[in-house]
């Protein structure tokens, strides 16, 4: 799930950051002092859950500053701060948002969606500099470093393989330089090839006829529910 390369850029050695904000001007202001601070900075100005999950795994960030969704106070995200602490790499999220009630909510903790968003802090709008800086710094630096390099690129596809051969797959074939494979599913005995598509951020899953004609079953922001719709199983508890 990352893009291919040898030895890593400059870039790729910075802390990236995601700013989820419907706020053009916060995205723009907010950018400018993390860019200044050494940060790689994306927004995404939509803040639905397809943006979102798309957008983090396009670039992996080691922190995502959410504001909320549509809604009352913080809206529908509570559940994405939800999701992403639930990903096989979790992301250090903050709530980053003017809603009083939702940020003594996510503070005090005592609320179940709250213990499930399980933010890694707390910023209030109008925010302060030095409040917003150690914030950033403290939320990225509890990130699991993503590898980005051709090694790493391997691991995933070996762990790939791995994972469709304990699920039941057969015939696996999978590739050293892209996460993707080839495989007959256990659910139907058809050929199906699953690929991670980085530019999206999101696996692709197609399924071959008797006459060697792909039929695209999927998209997927998770490598589980790709198997899961390939091989026609949930993934073992």
């Amino acid at each position: 799930m990352a893009e291919q390369g040898g030895a890593a850029s400059p870039i790729e050695n910075k802390l990236r950051i995601l700013i989820a904000d419907d706020d053009p001007a916060i995205g723009e202001l907010v950018t400018a002092i993390l860019t200044d601070e050494g940060y790689d900075v994306t927004v995404v100005t939509t803040t639905d859950h397809d943006t979102i999950a798309g957008a983090v795994g396009k670039i992996e960030p080691d922190c995502v500053l959410l504001d909320s969704t549509e809604g009352p106070g913080f809206g529908g995200s509570w559940a994405e701060a939800a999701y992403l602490a639930d990903r096989e790499r979790p992301i250090p999220t903050v709530m980053f948002t003017g809603h009083s009630d939702a940020v003594l909510e996510a503070r005090t903790g005592t609320s179940e969606r709250a213990q499930r968003a399980r933010f890694a802090a707390v910023l209030s709008k109008p925010f302060i500099l030095d409040e917003l800086l150690d914030t950033v710094a403290m939320a990225a630096g509890r990130s699991t470093p993503f590898d980005r390099s051709e090694a790493g690129e391997r691991t995933r596809s070996e762990e790939l393989e791995a994972e469709l051969t304990g699920r039941g797959a057969t015939d696996v074939r999978t590739s050293n330089r892209r996460e993707w494979a080839t495989f007959t599913s256990s659910a139907d005995d058809r050929i199906y090839q699953l690929y991670w598509w980085q530019k999206l951020g999101r696996y692709i899953v197609g399924r071959y006829d008797d006459e060697a004609r792909l039929e695209i079953i999927g998209q997927f922001f998770e490598r589980v529910a790709a198997i899961d719709a390939a091989l026609g199983t949930e993934a073992p508890a």
